[in-house]
């Protein structure tokens, strides 16, 4: 009994000390200063437009600027050793974004990263209240909201010095470095900032709300171009609020102090599609702190307020004011008990899923028509001789696009149309198609069909059969010394399972017969589930996994949870055997037996295995990325292309490992330009019957003791 509670202890003990190390953090360390060399050619043309862009405007005033001014010129940003490759275009909509020679730039880099970020926007401080900005959202972020990393910067271009406001864009990066798997991000099409007073009188007697999404690179493929039309779907409905998580705590104090991040257009959402929820994200609040709306005799922990205040002043360049001071105060003592976890949130069971009804009267006309007309015709919208609406959806996973006469009030044409032209449809915002001098935007109304139902099981049984095309939903708040069996019996059932697991002992198996996946496939589904087993936002105490022929991207995915597990095996996986994301998790016993791609894979996250028997692996034996910290006591990985990979920032420790008929022993090395290189160490390192004994690049290193 002493040895094993000494062991306990010393195994807390390794977790904490490698998993506390600050220099494991997630969060960004941006330079004060960041310095742009453009070619001539290239510094003329930005300084051309900015100042025609200045002179020029077509609304409210001329006020505006206009599209053709921000075009893209290629720029180069010096570092300390090395160049990088970007290129700059003014940005704003109104000339606040305009000083001559220096205007609010967008940055996006070229075939790198600017200290893991690819792309990020320099504001002139004016135009986003300066240092409020910053002060909101590092606020938001220690509130647990997700929130674009903001700080002031100095710019240097050509030999231009001025303050900006730097601050990401939402892309991949944002979104797994606040631990969820690449999603839509979506936003309102705001193409009513280009409309006539004429226009926007018939726009508004018509369903024209339309959002699209806001970080295009997730449009990889038609289950992506599914998953952001369900989230458009999904906005339509009258009860949309209630899908929104925290939106009511959100919208309270952003009434109260950055009301104009309210606004429809600057109003965006980060889309959750295995629970069908949204979390809010703020952009452009105007934050404002005027007299008298701040009660600044509310109080919160000192040792926050000393964090916070210490934070703030690396990113401001500046001390936290007084108002300031209030202001946190203020909304963080009105925080408690207002802000769920998105582990804890489901929507509602008595939500209501009806649709707007101007978007219900515009579904039903396109029903209509495509139950007696022809799509075969090709719509050619340009030459069109009536003023038309254009709207965008998916029907039986297939992708159309109709006209609606503005006259008439009917559908007048509508038509099959591919993947890739719809994919520009639901990303372009603010372009149009001219029909009779009338500016038609598309209009998506997102998928009118064939969402992948949610199931949620009784949690009081335990043997399950999974026999529908469908997500299984097993949800425990505390679930402990049961032994629950799954088995899928059909070959397209997902298992999400979520809960606080101690002494459970979880078997899952398939039943369906001569099924054959394509290794082409797209690897998620509908609901971006790449596991057939998926335990999300979960802990684990003596917790036994084991699995079987599955066929999924992973047979176990991990996501989001932490705790102790005391025995995986896992037999047989067409891809992944395990999956781990976003988590910290310590592993007793692992056995992996025959996957076709890697046997085990780690991402964004703390890891530690006891033992591990790993055989067969198509790929690689162990995968370890993405800053992911890992350690290994003990393995034997046998019969695969890689023993262990280490990739990506990743730092891989290893105590004993023995590795037989394989290329590649040993593997670090840069995979994705948002990172760096990766690092393994080997203390007792045994391998035999290899082509290449450890390989690592430029930018990585192996350390073999023995």
């Amino acid at each position: 009994m002493k040895k094993i509670k000494w062991l306990q202890i010393l195994k807390i003990s390794l977790i904490l000390i490698f998993f506390t190390n600050p220099g494991l953090s997630k969060d960004l360390v941006i330079p004060s200063s960041i310095k742009f060399e453009l070619s001539n050619s290239e510094y003329n043309k930005y300084l051309t437009r900015s100042m025609r862009a200045y002179t020029d405007g077509e609304i409210y005033g001329e006020k505006n600027i206009k599209k053709k001014y921000k075009k893209w010129v290629k720029a180069k940003i010096t570092l300390d050793k090395k160049e990088i490759d970007a290129e700059i275009r003014i940005l704003g909509d109104w000339k606040d974004h305009l000083r001559p020679p220096h205007t609010s730039l967008k940055v996006k880099i070229l075939n790198d990263s600017y200290h893991g970020i690819t792309r990020f926007n320099l504001f002139l401080p004016e135009t986003r209240k300066g240092n409020n900005e910053v002060f909101w959202t590092l606020m938001l972020k220690n509130l647990g909201f997700p929130s674009l990393y903001t700080k002031m910067v100095n710019v240097e271009l050509n030999g231009n010095i001025y303050k900006a406001i730097f601050q990401e864009d939402a892309t991949k990066e944002f979104l797994e470095r606040n631990n969820f798997t690449e999603t839509v991000i979506l936003k309102e099409n705001d193409f009513n900032f280009y409309l006539s007073d004429e226009e926007k009188e018939i726009y508004d007697n018509f369903f024209t709300s339309s959002f699209v999404i806001d970080n295009n690179n997730f449009l990889k493929n038609d289950i992506s171009n599914f998953i952001v039309s369900e989230a458009i779907a999904l906005k339509a409905n009258q009860d949309f609020k209630r899908l929104v998580m925290n939106d009511k705590f959100f919208t309270s104090i952003h009434r109260k102090y950055a009301s104009h991040g309210l606004g429809t257009n600057n109003r965006k959402y980060i889309y959750i599609p295995y629970k069908k929820i949204f979390l809010p994200l703020y952009y452009d609040g105007d934050v404002q702190f005027l007299p008298g709306r701040t009660d600044c005799s509310k109080s919160i922990d000192e040792e926050k307020l000393i964090k916070f205040k210490t934070e703030f002043k690396l990113l401001a360049k500046k001390n936290l004011n007084k108002m300031q001071e209030c202001v946190l105060k203020d909304v963080l003592d009105s925080s408690k008990g207002n802000i769920k976890k998105l582990g804890k949130f489901f929507p509602e069971n008595n939500t209501n899923n009806k649709k707007d009804l101007q978007y219900l009267e515009i579904k039903n006309k396109i029903l209509n028509y495509l139950k007696i007309n022809d799509t075969k015709e090709i719509l050619e919208i340009n030459k069109s001789k009536e003023k038309i609406l254009i709207y965008s959806f998916i029907l039986n996973d297939q992708f159309f696009i109709c006209s609606l006469s503005i006259k008439e009030k009917s559908i007048k044409s509508c038509n099959q149309i591919d993947g890739q032209s719809y994919k520009k449809l639901i990303s372009e915002s603010g372009r149009y198609k001219i029909t009779d001098n009338f500016k038609s935007f598309p209009i998506n109304l997102g998928t009118f069909n064939n969402q992948i139902p949610i199931i949620k099981l009784n949690i009081d049984k335990n043997d399950f059969t999974l026999d529908e095309k469908a997500t299984y939903y097993f949800i425990q708040n505390n679930e402990k010394d049961r032994n629950i069996k799954f088995t899928f019996q059909n070959n397209e059932a997902k298992l999400f399972l979520q809960g606080n697991f101690e002494n459970v002992n979880f078997e899952f198996k398939t039943e369906y017969k001569n099924y054959f996946k394509s290794s082409g496939e797209i690897r998620y589904d509908k609901n971006l589930l790449t596991g057939c087993v998926n335990f999300f936002d979960s802990t684990f105490e003596k917790v036994s996994l084991k699995s079987s022929d599955m066929i999924c991207e992973d047979s176990i995915n991990i996501k989001n949870s932490s705790g102790s597990i005391e025995q995986i095996e896992i037999n047989n996986s067409l891809f992944d055997g395990l999956d781990l994301d976003f988590s910290d998790i310590s592993i007793n016993n692992l056995l992996v037996n025959n996957a076709k791609n890697d046997c085990i894979d780690f991402s964004f996250g703390n890891y530690i295995i006891s033992k591990a028997y790993l055989n067969n692996c198509g790929d690689k034996g162990v995968s370890v990325g993405e800053k992911s910290k890992f350690k290994l006591q003990n393995a034997k990985i046998f019969n695969s292309k890689i023993g262990v990979a280490s990739k990506d920032d990743a730092v891989t420790k290893i105590n004993t490992i023995l590795i037989e008929d394989i290329n590649i022993c040993l593997a670090a090395y840069n995979k994705k330009k948002e990172f760096k290189g990766s690092k393994i160490s080997v203390e007792n390192f045994n391998c035999n019957r290899y082509q290449i004994k450890h390989q690592a690049d430029d930018l990585s290193k192996i350390q073999i003791s023995n």
